[in-house]
């Protein structure tokens, strides 16, 4: 009878497990289809505004045209301000604990945080590392490994200084002695947030980009990491040389077309041809807008050097406005100064220059000669529809 009894009570007991186990895995499914629904946090570190943002337009508006961006999504809010804040690590504490198994680095073995793993990576050629769930994974993945050192690696990671110079002076024997070894795909972080490569630039990785579509950060295809890009080719610290030129199709006169042309040089993107804007379409204003835009566009840290043909506009800016503005932007007819509406804009942009150490000089050069510049610049402005 006492055997009978136990019997019934270990089955009793297996019962309720199973029904145990099977509510937990009902809990585990609906688990996952409620955390499909939950919105995202979209976390702007480094950006126009920093902050976290509930939509992708609203952070991808704060990434946009900033250079050097950094950004990710989360699935929760705390996340999300522990990233801008700088405390990612903490919010990751509550993440299941990871192995990192390196087969091919300067030390092979398995890792239980990630500083320790990337010091065995970083600027190794080629190497082959992964993360696992459990232990057991990372060991096997690392005694899969070429050499016949693979298996003494793993233990050997939580040995003391000795053991860890040994193995270093092994893996770098081993690396002059065997054929490299294919990278893995599956790294321990997702794009933009595992290590920099060598040719990373002012903290951004090139091998990545933000997919508009998915609103996610991608690794880029084998075309687009081919893909040629316009990179200038003259001097970016010296005086930019600007040339400026204003044309207008039957000036003073009803009907007239004005346009405006500013050359940076030959295939620059920067060279603008665009017609003047407003209804009074003559040669001075066309001028004067040419300065303005060229300013527009010229680096507000370099100094610049803008040729042009007009000696009125030249004029206008260096010399006559000083007696102008003394006179309440009247001439000395008591009459307003004509294009006053350019030329104090113009001043204004000037100055700026000045307050933050740079300079705005202009040099006149006689038109339709032999100056290749400002024959470009004259080409440029005959902008017509």
């Amino acid at each position: 009878m006492p055997s009978a009894r136990a019997d019934s009570q270990t089955a009793s007991r297996d019962a309720d497990e199973v029904k145990s186990q099977s509510a937990a895995s009902n809990a585990s499914s609906a688990t996952k289809r409620k955390r499909g629904m939950e919105p995202k946090f979209y976390a702007v570190k480094t950006g126009h505004k920093p902050g976290v943002y509930s939509s992708w337009p609203d952070c991808q508006a704060q990434v946009k045209g900033f250079k050097g961006a950094t950004f990710q999504s989360f699935p929760s809010q705390a996340e999300a301000e522990a990233f801008v804040n700088g405390s990612a690590e903490k919010a990751r504490s509550s993440t299941p604990a990871k192995f990192y198994g390196v087969q091919h680095g300067r030390v092979p073995g398995v890792y239980t945080d990630w500083p320790s793993a990337q010091t065995q990576i970083t600027g190794w050629t080629r190497p082959k590392y992964k993360a696992f769930a459990t232990r057991a994974e990372a060991e096997t993945f690392v005694k899969e490994g070429n050499g016949k050192n693979a298996g003494e690696a793993v233990a050997n990671v939580a040995g003391d200084a000795e053991a860890a110079a040994a193995n270093k002076a092994a893996a770098k024997k081993k690396q002059k002695t065997i054929a490299p070894v294919e990278e893995v795909d599956e790294g321990p972080y997702e794009p933009g947030t595992g290590p920099l490569p060598e040719d990373a630039e002012d903290g951004f990785d090139p091998r990545i980009w933000l997919n508009p579509e998915t609103g996610k950060v991608e690794m880029k295809s084998e075309e687009q990491l081919n893909a040629k890009k316009k990179r200038p080719s003259s001097d970016t610290t010296g005086v930019l040389k600007i040339y400026t030129d204003g044309s207008s199709l039957g000036n003073g006169k009803l009907g007239a077309v004005a346009g405006v042309g500013v050359y940076f040089g030959p295939g620059d993107d920067r060279n603008i041809s665009e017609p003047l804007v407003g209804s009074r379409q003559t040669n001075q204003r066309a001028e004067l807008t040419a300065l303005q835009r060229a300013l527009d566009v010229a680096p507000l840290h370099r100094s610049v050097e803008i040729v042009s043909d007009s000696n009125y506009s030249i004029n206008c800016v260096t010399i006559w406005f000083q007696t102008w503005r003394r006179n309440n932007w009247q001439t000395s007819a008591k009459k307003p100064v004509e294009n006053k509406d350019l030329i104090e804009p113009l001043i204004a942009r000037i100055e700026e220059r000045e307050r933050v150490g740079v300079k705005t000089t202009f040099t006149w050069v006689k038109g339709h000669a032999k100056d290749g510049g400002n024959i470009a610049a004259d080409t440029l402005a005959e902008y017509r529809d």
